[in-house]
């Protein structure tokens, strides 16, 4: 797999210069098209039986704000994105998960940057859904980050279709990383735990990546435990599979994915 069409997805009230210039260098490294994406859709207006003029009223004026927000938008990506790197935008009139699920089939990899703690109501990314219906690897970019080196990448492994998928999403990047680690957490099974690890390392060495691997113990949790390692061994970039339980089980006992989502200070690159 090559990275030939790379999406960034935006709020469509913050359009974030590092996030542009981040996902800007990825798309020249590869001699990717960069795709901006925008969406948001007007919330429901509840009104009682005699509302249903200003219902219609108060929906024409939110619909009108958006346009104006998604067109304002546009122009600042198209004013960030350096000379030389070929570039499209697209924005929608929808939610932003079902905008980026109907856009990830153009796509190789979508880049979201860290959540809008108070997302205009109508706007805010479900990343949970789009990762689940996307099918593409999506990238969560660290606040702040103005460049994914990729020099050191950290491998969360677990024998899970997810994170076989990962790695093959992944390829691309690890390729050209000078340190890939793969880790695996010991949750009470370890010469199988290990076994599946090695397996993984030697797919990678045969794809020419620089990948080693390790058996972890349990310092906190799945997640915490990884988030260490990248940190001790100067990574700037996490990747993992999405959701190997159930999306609900995840939500209602916690879980590597919901974690990993949460974190700061490193890029994180899920599959599902």
């Amino acid at each position: 797999m090559e990275i030939r069409n790379i999406a960034v997805v935006f709020n469509i009230d913050s359009v974030d210069p590092d996030l542009v210039a981040l996902a800007s260098d990825l798309a020249r490294r590869h001699h990717a098209t960069l795709t901006g994406l925008a969406a948001a859709e007007p919330p429901l207006v509840v009104m009682g039986m005699d509302g249903g003029a200003v219902a219609a009223s108060v929906y024409a004026e939110q619909q009108a704000e958006i346009e104006a927000s998604l067109a304002a938008a546009g122009a600042s990506f198209a004013t960030l994105v350096p000379p030389g790197v070929k570039r499209r935008w697209i924005e929608a009139m929808q939610r932003p998960d079902v905008a980026i699920i109907d856009m990830a089939r153009t796509v190789d990899l979508i880049i979201v940057g860290s959540a809008d703690p108070q997302p205009r109501i109508g706007s805010a990314i479900d990343l949970d859904a789009a990762l689940l219906g996307a099918g593409r690897p999506i990238l969560v970019a660290a606040a702040g980050m103005r460049k994914l080196k990729a020099a050191k990448i950290v491998v969360a492994w677990k024998d899970t279709k997810e994170a076989r998928r990962a790695i093959v999403d992944a390829l691309p990047l690890l390729k050209a990383a000078d340190d890939v680690s793969v880790v695996v957490v010991d949750e009470g099974n370890l010469a199988t735990e290990r076994a599946s690890m090695l397996d993984a390392v030697a797919w990678l060495q045969s794809h020419d990546v620089k990948a080693h691997g390790d058996v972890l113990p349990d310092t906190g949790g799945v997640a915490q435990t990884i988030l260490q390692t990248a940190t001790a061994e100067g990574a700037d970039l996490v990747v993992s599979g999405a959701y190997g339980h159930s999306r609900l089980r995840e939500w209602l006992l916690g879980g590597m994915t919901r974690d990993l989502l949460a974190a700061h200070g490193v890029s994180r690159l899920f599959s599902n």
